[in-house]
């Protein structure tokens, strides 16, 4: 089954989810070059009223961050923080570092209720530098 026909066989509601994921990934992406991190951090903390459960919102972030190129764990952390504050949900996005054998290393990642989102990978080596909590 090519992508298209996935995506089209997809219920209506998820179809709408992958591209509200891709639009904001396309706009963290672009934010992060053009407005302050002040900013951005608000936009993506606005916590409103919605009825998407967090799953379905992390799956839709996963799928467009995947076939983006050029999203990085940020790019996605900010989009998913950002969507799930549109349904309503709270979440913290975490950005800490690491040393590494060529310098050191930056990562991002959603907690959402204790549990890791996104960005799971790897993440508990990272030293915790900043939180920025939505909700």
């Amino acid at each position: 089954m090519t992508r298209l026909a996935a995506y089209f066989a997809l219920p209506r509601r998820d179809r709408a989810l992958l591209i509200e994921a891709f639009t904001t990934l396309v706009l963290v992406r672009a934010a992060l070059h053009l407005v302050t991190i002040d900013r951005l951090r608000a936009w993506a903390g606005h916590l409103k009223q919605g009825t998407t459960p967090v799953d379905r919102v992390v799956w839709a972030v996963r799928a467009a961050s995947r076939r983006m190129p050029g999203a990085t764990c940020l790019c996605s952390a900010l989009a998913l923080q950002r969507l799930l504050s549109a349904q309503g949900h709270a979440s913290e996005l975490h950005i800490g570092v690491a040393h590494e054998p060529k310098g050191i290393a930056a990562h991002a990642w959603i907690l959402h209720e204790g549990r890791v989102l996104i960005g799971e990978e790897g993440q508990d080596r990272y030293t915790v530098l900043t939180t920025w909590r939505a909700g």
